[in-house]
């Protein structure tokens, strides 16, 4: 049974990025709900890593990067999503470079810090034979380029869809 969690843990992972790397390829149909949804829990995810910068007060100068990186980003990509009308409701197709460039930077920096957790790890456990963890939040005050990157994916997603959203009236207006 301890041997099929991390198999478990992966195939997740291997679907996450399948749904991830169709939806940034393909057509979405536009759903409001859903992108409110989207809306709501990244800012809350994202005041709530605001809050604990105080830890950590130079922390918002990184913060500060993320935000500004996601907002060009963003701005960029709505001018190269394209629209279609299919059937009964629109869909719409954001740019593929930009989503996949996203992705990539998110996954690679994950990777990236599983590597040194486990480097830290050993190194702790062969030093002194006891291994000592650090709260999440505590470490994320202490690396610029997470807090960068969390900030440029967390700004893009909010400020796209809601010039998403803010575009759907438009749209109408050309059926």
């Amino acid at each position: 049974m301890q041997h099929t969690a991390p198999i478990f843990i992966v195939l997740l992972v291997l679907f996450g990025i399948y749904r991830r790397t169709r939806r940034t390829i393909g057509f979405q149909k536009f759903a409001k709900t859903q992108m409110i949804t989207r809306i709501v829990l990244l800012s809350i995810v994202g005041i709530a890593f605001i809050v604990t910068g105080f830890l950590n007060p130079m922390v918002y100068i990184f913060d500060a990067v993320g935000i500004v990186l996601g907002i060009f980003i963003s701005y960029y990509a709505i001018r190269t999503t394209s629209f279609e009308w299919r059937k009964d409701a629109w869909f719409y197709r954001p740019n593929p470079w930009i989503g996949f460039l996203l992705f990539l930077l998110f996954v690679g920096r994950i990777a990236y810090r599983v590597y040194q957790e486990y480097a830290m790890i050993s190194a702790t456990v062969s030093a002194n034979g006891q291994i000592t963890k650090q709260d999440g939040l505590v470490t994320y005050s202490h690396d610029p380029i997470s807090a960068i990157i969390l900030f440029t994916m967390i700004t893009y997603y909010v400020i796209y869809y809601t010039l998403l959203i803010r575009r759907k009236p438009h749209l109408e207006t050309r059926e």
